[in-house]
């Protein structure tokens, strides 16, 4: 049996969100630790790393001391690690950089190796199953199909492509404009799976035709102070490949609850605030549209529900507007 753990998305920084109360960056190598050990665990031939390991583009921004804590912990896993690159892994998202940027360090430690263009990664077992592993980067925006469907089997059992690239069930466009693959275009493809990262939400294992997969269960990190970031448990995949068929389940990895690195007050304080500029928006577009002279001062003046600070602040801003 060969047996690969699936991950992506780290997002690692020296600098933490603002809505993290925790040690951000310990906490991320805490999670490369225990992909670590899962690897240990499960006899992993390799990790499969989707890309956006760092956070911040900028070379400049990430520290010589964090490069060399993610080598320190990479060094100790028991196989190696295949990474493609990622949209932050390198300034304006162009891999051309790759070599100037941290990841480009850590490629020439060799506690990673490379996993994207004609870098690839081949598995034996001793019974001669055979997996071929083939790296596609982010690109762009617009996603350069071609270059996925250039992709062709060889004499390989089984054929994976690590793509770094927004993919759903439905597809579609981005609201920032940049393409969504849809699983059922792929259907004709002769990779085996499709292991996806970019996309942080967990959209878990899907089966889009007979024996294919898209493995998609979002990032390792929870960044952002969102719903699905509170409710998400941060997964791995393992694939397990034999001469009958792939088998592809999802580990969790163990968080700590929401409630203990998420500033969950801040939250609601914020939006508590977007409620009541929300309301005191409405209820002047009411005011103008049903008082023909009533001027905005004199509307804001009209409403006593609102706290004195906001009424200042708009008296102030009208103001400054005459």
């Amino acid at each position: 049996m060969i047996t690969l753990l699936w991950r992506t998305d780290l997002h690692i920084s020296d600098k933490a969100p603002r809505s993290r109360t925790d040690d951000w960056r310990g906490t991320l190598l805490g999670k490369l630790r225990q992909v670590g050990a899962l690897a240990k665990k499960h006899k992993a031939d390799a990790v499969l790393d989707g890309g956006d390991i760092f956070d911040t583009k900028s070379p400049f921004r990430n520290s010589h001391e964090m490069v060399r804590a993610i080598a320190d912990v990479q060094a100790k896993y028991p196989c190696p690690t295949f990474s493609c690159v990622g949209n932050h892994d390198c300034v304006y998202g162009d891999y051309s950089f790759i070599d100037r940027q941290p990841l480009g360090v850590l490629f020439s430690t060799g506690v990673f190796q490379r996993l994207y263009d004609n870098h690839e990664a081949v598995f034996i077992d001793h019974k001669g199953v055979k997996v071929r592993v083939v790296g596609v980067p982010y690109h762009g925006a617009e996603y350069d199909m071609d270059r996925i469907w250039g992709i062709q089997k060889k004499d390989e059992n089984y054929l994976v492509v690590v793509a770094h690239l927004l993919a759903s069930r439905a597809g579609g466009t981005m609201f920032q404009g940049e393409d969504i693959i849809k699983y059922g275009d792929l259907k004709d493809h002769p990779a085996s799976i499709f292991a996806f990262g970019h996309w942080h939400k967990d959209q878990g294992v899907y089966e889009y035709a007979p024996g294919k997969f898209a493995v998609n269960v979002g990032s390792l990190s929870r960044g952002a102070l969102i719903e699905d970031n509170v409710e998400r448990s941060p997964s791995i995949a393992r694939l397990r490949f034999t001469k009958e068929s792939c088998e592809i389940d999802q580990i969790p990895l163990e968080v700590a609850p929401a409630t203990e690195v998420f500033d969950i007050e801040a939250r609601v304080r914020t939006e508590s605030r977007t409620s009541m500029m929300d309301s005191f928006i409405d209820r002047i577009q009411e005011a103008l549209s049903t008082q023909d002279k009533a001027s905005l001062i004199e509307i804001i003046r009209g409403m006593p529900e609102i706290p004195e600070v906001v009424r200042e602040k708009a008296y102030l801003y009208l103001e400054k507007t005459a």
